[in-house]
């Protein structure tokens, strides 16, 4: 009896033993089976979410760049919206021109100051385009004429009237002088002339015959200018420049639209041999290549000022509606030769007689003027040495004066910009010309033009339109689908539980 109960009792023992074994290996199941399915769950729900933040944040707006990138070339094939707005802008440019006008001549003969009395805008539309165009697919290059010419705008011009008259110095005497081509016949012309009143066309487009001028090309038979005739913009008008030859952009970014020939020449000779001065650097100031930051650095090539310059930024702006960088032309690019190291080689006197040089705010344009005594500055002399404006009597206003350019920086499309500059004659006195021998020595201010571009409203539109798309897209990509892939995994997450 006492053997079977023992034998029942081990039975029941190693029954529940193998219960307990059997609930254990069950449990360890579950548990496993749930781990896995935890790791699994994780692994996915890492996996999409980082594959849809890579594509949303990285990709897409990479794709972006390149679909943007690709687009910057100065083709006809491959954007031929910018390449008709590259050879004729799509936007009109106007030239803002401001005369002044001399009160005070007879003063000025006997050494006085001179009193100014400041007139315009008189207002021209300015029509360029550019001529001649040739591509070269082996150098990804292309080159090109430019004409321009200006008609003007009565209605923007209020009463101003081309038939205005206005007083100034007689330019043309200074160079002559300078040159020596000078008799005695016609320095009895430029006693008689030494400051002239001509009407606002002749000034400025249409010039006039110079008299002493003629009476050299009499006396000596030399002509110094085209039919004895001078006007202070005379050559720009109706007249073609170039060849220039620019990047197209395809392969290098960094060549769209920059000046890379003027002629056969890749380097200027109006400076110092050598000298950075001589660098070609930059664009026309109409085209720049996409993806504009804080810290880059707009550079052009200024014809008109036989130079390169630059412009860093300055703030952001609004410029109706559309976001846009707005940079300007720092102190340091008219820096006195004798005080800069980047501007010495514009002074050829630097070396040997630095108290000859031009000072702070203005440059000297004879090197590259055939000898002549201009000099350009901002209007005003805005940031120039205080001597320039004392003498003048000018006031400087940062906001009406100063050049600038509003771009916006994912296109690289300008959305306003002027360029303004004033000209002056580098005035000094002569011995042996009565007129001239008296007169205060100064930098005398003749005009200053605003060559000013805004976008319009069509092209403002189709901007705003294309950045609109652009910045949807870019916030669809970056957050809907991130949210979308949340939801994926919320999905599988609850499908697993529901097997």
């Amino acid at each position: 009896m006492d053997l079977k109960l023992e034998l029942e009792s081990d039975v029941m023992m190693n029954t529940n033993t193998s219960n307990n074994f059997v609930g254990k290996v069950k449990n360890r199941k579950v548990v496993h089976n749930a781990t896995g399915s935890f790791l699994f769950i994780l692994v996915m729900t890492t996996l999409i979410i980082a594959l849809a933040i890579g594509f949303g944040w990285v990709v897409v707006p990479a794709g972006i760049k390149f679909a943007i990138s690709t687009k910057a070339v100065i083709s006809p094939d491959v954007n031929p919206d910018l390449y008709s707005a590259w050879i004729q802008p799509h936007v009109p440019v106007f030239l803002k021109v401001f005369l002044f006008n001399v009160t005070n001549p007879e003063d000025i003969k006997r050494g006085s100051p001179p009193i100014f009395k400041e007139i315009g805008p008189y207002v021209f539309l300015e029509n360029r385009t550019k001529l001649n165009i040739q591509h070269y697919e082996e150098t990804d290059t292309i080159s090109y004429e430019e004409k321009i010419n200006y008609n003007f705008q009565q209605t923007l011009s209020g009463n101003l009237e081309l038939k205005d008259e206005i007083t100034l110095v007689n330019i043309p005497f200074a160079p002559t002088v300078a040159n020596g081509f000078i008799s005695k016949g016609s320095l009895e012309q430029l006693q008689r002339t030494s400051f002239i009143t001509r009407t606002v066309e002749e000034a400025l487009f249409k010039g006039w015959v110079v008299q002493f001028l003629k009476k050299i090309e009499e006396d000596i038979g030399i002509s110094l200018v085209d039919k004895n005739e001078f006007g202070i913009l005379m050559q720009q008008n109706n007249t073609a420049t170039g060849p220039y030859t620019v990047g197209r952009g395809t392969t290098d970014k960094s060549l769209f639209g920059k000046i890379l020939k003027i002629g056969n020449n890749s380097k200027l000779d109006f400076w110092k041999e050598g000298s950075p001065c001589n660098e070609i650097d930059g664009t026309d100031g109409s085209i720049y290549p996409p993806f504009v930051n804080t810290d880059s650095v707009l550079r052009i090539y200024n014809a008109d000022l036989c130079r390169s310059i630059y412009l860093t930024y300055n703030k952001s702006t609004n410029f109706e509606g559309i976001h846009g960088y707005h940079f300007t032309v720092p102190q340091s690019v008219l820096a006195a030769p004798t005080l800069s190291e980047e501007n010495r080689c514009f002074c050829s006197y630097v070396e040997d007689e630095p108290e000859r040089c031009i000072k702070r705010g203005a440059l000297d344009l004879g090197p590259c003027r055939e000898g002549a005594p201009i000099a350009i500055s901002a209007p005003h002399f805005l940031d120039a040495d205080p001597q320039y404006v004392a003498d003048s009597g000018l006031v400087p206003d940062r906001t009406k004066h100063k050049t600038f350019i509003e771009i916006e920086p994912t296109t690289g499309i300008v959305i306003n910009a002027s360029k303004r500059i004033q000209i002056n004659l580098i005035l000094k006195r002569l011995k042996g010309i009565p007129a001239f021998s008296e007169v205060p020595e100064l930098l005398f201010p003749l005009v200053w033009v605003d060559e000013c571009a805004t976008i319009d409203t069509l092209q403002g539109a189709r901007l705003k339109s294309l950045l609109f798309y652009l910045e949807a897209l870019e916030l669809v990509v970056k957050w809907v689908v991130p949210c979308l892939a949340v939801i994926l995994v919320i999905f599988i997450v609850k499908h697993r539980r529901e097997k």
